[in-house]
């Protein structure tokens, strides 16, 4: 009864029972919409009044309460409460009052400046409210402990919890009581509809419900419906009680999903491409889209870019006369409050700090993203968004162990406000690593420490498989894993940095980059180069210097020196720009913007500026003295012609490794023999066959040339 309106809500309720009015209850198509629903719909039945549900169609309706849906209902119901939505719907209470209704609002997204006129709000931001940021589900579970009683509304709490870890609500206070008494009820629960979505999920029957479960196996089936099709066979799961019609709406549910994250990815696929073509190293944001992009799930690809980039993330398609989507936060960014200053641009937007949904006008689209990129900058100031990895404190490998996964479970439920805990490993030692999943996109890694070893997950980090230094620093958590009937701990990685040592001495990378460093032309844009005879201490900013190294003597010491910069090797992509050092740069490969460009070894070739001007995009070219490694490098690169002719006698004869005297010599010969139209080399520079015998000039290879000058 500490929610304000609370009483007056109740006192409606009672007194449409007494009057024998039907009750209207609007939610929305989302887990946390769907459940508030469900609860409001079971409460009222227990209270013997006549309810039935309307969830809006997000294809064509939208988010929130429409007029059209209020005139409709207006005919069938004297009461209209809503669920997960409604503290904007300003002129549609209006229009309900006009008709006749009585409306309580129940809602949790952020406050608007103007308030409707409803006849009831519960919402937990109104009051002082212990909890200011429980879920619908959770308003709407408080609702019926009021009218309940608290015995006989811990029915209703399964679908509370659930819809608390669904909505990525804080876990803090009363939200993490919910979800720790609701996740023990979700594990016994008697609704047939969970106990078959749970069964088609992978749960087993009668096991532990972690919020883990919840948030990965559960919800995104519940939110399949609303966001392929429609949301109340979600609902009819939730309600329903034979068995029979539970097992084929969660079958239906399985299959939507399924379909879901098909047309993601698809959606993904295509933003990324799309994204190719901003500039992220002059913005701040991201806004994209596409008309033929599926509303349903335009939200869930802007978390993965926000996710991905940390960017604030909108991503939109066209409903309509207009265009709409949703927007995902990142860092400190208030996304709510960002698109409040560009409301003016916006026919509709409502949401929170970290996620939101909104329409605009298409032909406001070009001025809207300049005004979103202006307000996040705003709230940005002097700061950027660099990205960040939190943990809770250091852990040697060998505390990971069953015994300390065990310790850590008793501070769950995790989530959002209470994340699982995390914690630096620094200079583990590489063992193995292979890239594993869907799309090879995740890393099963082995390393070691003191004697300790042990294996882990990283999801999202597969292309690192086979990049990996000869030493890193992790931020992981500490599980219990079960597989084949072998139980231990393992890591669960959030992610791989490089440690004192991230680069391995790789010859073959080396001599190769030098080789991409010499001009196969001589008409390219001369690069004025600058010389300098030490490092700066520091780096001014955080954007738009790319510090090169041919040597992984070099490279280790750039990153002693500047360890907050990106460490890359062979190219530095990151089109966000941030500071970075390179390794082995082949700058034949794709390179983002940078304006200036250190060469820490020196330069290879008089005209190796040329090139990294080119691939970057530089202004400004600067140069260290040609480091001593990097000269012993190139000298024992020199290629001589009895050497060639030795190596070329070789592949005539069917040998295709060993050919000279050592690795960095048969690379260049290789090289030199593919510039002289003597051998086809393959992507990789590698031997792949021989062209017909010709006499040659070896001076006529640049490389040649340029090595024996």
């Amino acid at each position: 009864m500490l929610l304000g309106g609370m009483d007056k809500a109740c006192a409606l309720i009672h007194e449409a029972a007494q009057k024998g009015q039907a009750v209207a209850v609007y939610g929305d198509y989302d887990a946390d919409g769907v459940c508030a629903s469900a609860l409001v719909l079971e409460t009222l039945e227990a209270l013997g009044i006549r309810a039935f549900s309307y969830i809006p169609a997000r294809l064509s309706e939208g988010y929130g309460i429409n007029a059209e849906a209020v005139t409709a209902l207006a005919e069938q119901a004297g009461l209209l409460i809503s669920v997960d939505c409604g503290i904007t719907a300003v002129e549609e209470v209006r229009l309900a009052h006009s008709l006749g209704m009585t409306v309580i609002l129940t809602d949790h997204h952020t406050l608007p400046d103007i308030i409707p006129a409803a006849d009831a709000i519960i919402h937990p931001q109104l009051a002082d409210y212990p909890e200011p940021f429980l879920c619908g589900a959770g308003v709407a579970w408080k609702l019926s402990c009021a009218l309940l009683g608290l015995e006989r509304a811990m029915a209703g709490l399964d679908l509370a919890a659930l819809a608390t870890v669904a909505d990525l609500v804080p876990l803090q206070g009363e939200n993490r009581v919910i979800v720790s008494l609701g996740l023990k009820a979700l594990q016994y629960t008697s609704r047939p509809g969970l106990r078959e979505l749970m069964r088609i999920a992978g749960m087993g029957e009668g096991a532990p419900v972690h919020a883990d479960h919840v948030a990965f196996q559960l919800a995104p089936r519940l939110n399949a419906g609303g966001r392929l099709a429609n949301a109340q066979e979600a609902l009819s799961l939730l309600l329903s009680r034979e068995p029979e019609r539970a097992a084929a709406l969660a079958a239906r549910l399985d299959s939507l999903n399924r379909e879901r994250r098909e047309v993601e990815q698809e959606v993904q696929k295509e933003a990324a491409a799309l994204l190719k073509t901003v500039d992220l190293s002059q913005r701040r944001s991201i806004v994209l889209y596409q008309p033929h992009w599926n509303p349903g799930v335009v939200g869930l690809a802007a978390g993965k870019l926000a996710e991905r980039w940390n960017y604030p993330c909108i991503v939109l398609s066209k409903n309509g006369d207009e265009l709409s989507g949703s927007g995902r936060s990142a860092g400190e960014i208030d996304l709510y409050d960002a698109l409040k200053s560009c409301e003016g641009l916006l026919t509709r937007f409502g949401g929170h700090r970290m996620a939101a949904g909104l329409a605009l006008k298409e032909d406001k689209l070009a001025e809207f993203t300049a005004c979103f990129d202006t307000a996040v900058r705003a709230q940005l100031g002097a700061e950027d968004l660099i990205p960040e990895i939190f943990y809770d404190t250091m852990l040697p490998l060998e505390k990971v162990t069953l015994e300390t996964a065990g310790l850590l479970e008793q501070l769950a439920p995790f989530g959002l406000g209470n994340p699982s805990p995390v914690f630096l490993m620094e200079d583990v030692r590489f063992v193995s690593a292979r890239a594993v999943g869907s799309n090879l996109a995740h890393l099963k890694l082995t390393v070691t420490q003191d004697g300790a070893v042990r294996e882990g997950i990283a999801f999202g980090y597969g292309s690192l498989a086979d990049a990996l230094g000869e030493t890193m620093t992790l931020v992981s958590g500490v599980e219990r894993n079960e597989f084949n009937g072998r139980v231990s701990a393992q890591l669960m990685v959030k992610a791989v940095l490089p440690g004192r040592m991230p680069y391995l001495a790789d010859e073959a990378a080396q001599v190769r980059a030098v080789c991409a460093a010499i001009p196969d032309r001589a008409d390219m844009q001369a690069a004025t180069v600058e010389e300098l005879m030490a490092l700066p201490e520091e780096l001014h900013g955080t954007r738009g210097t790319l510090v090169v190294a041919y040597t992984a003597e070099t490279a280790n010491a750039l990153h002693a020196r500047y360890p907050h910069l990106l460490t890359h090797t062979g190219n530095a992509a990151d089109p966000r720009s941030f500071h970075a050092i390179v390794f082995a740069p082949d700058w034949h490969k794709h390179f983002a913007r940078y304006e200036r460009v250190i060469f820490a070894d020196g330069l290879p070739h008089e005209r190796s500026g040329d090139l990294a001007r080119q691939a970057c995009g530089a202004s400004e070219i600067f140069a260290l003295p040609q480091s001593r490694e990097l000269a012993e490098m190139l000298n024992a690169l020199r290629p001589d012609l009895d050497g060639l002719r030795l190596a070329y006698q070789r592949l005539r004869a069917g040998e295709v490794s060993g050919i000279s005297a050592s690795v960095g010599k048969e690379i260049v010969a290789l090289l030199v023999f593919e510039q002289l139209g003597l051998v086809e080399l393959d992507e990789h520079g590698r031997f792949a066959r021989l062209l017909p015998m010709q006499r040659v000039n070896p001076e006529h290879s640049f490389l040649y040339l340029a090595l024996t000058k």
